[in-house]
């Protein structure tokens, strides 16, 4: 749905703004786009990559202080 949208946006604003519009469609595309990277990266945080939770860590710390009590 972004995509489709930030292709479509730019043909309405260009023909009001002209060129003047295109640092304008740059910022707002790079805006969204980073929205919905920070979104996908979000619905999986326990993925075996550098910036995600150690959900396997925490696991074993919680089974270790089960059996303790």
């Amino acid at each position: 749905f972004i995509m489709l949208y930030l292709l479509i946006a730019p043909l309405s604003v260009l023909a009001r703004w002209g060129l003047l519009a295109l640092p304008a469609i740059l910022v707002m595309s790079w805006a969204m786009l980073g929205i919905e990277a920070a979104a996908v990266e979000c619905e999986n945080p326990f993925r075996a990559r550098p910036n995600h939770l150690a959900l396997g860590r925490y696991c074993v710390v919680v089974a270790q202080n089960i059996v303790q009590t």
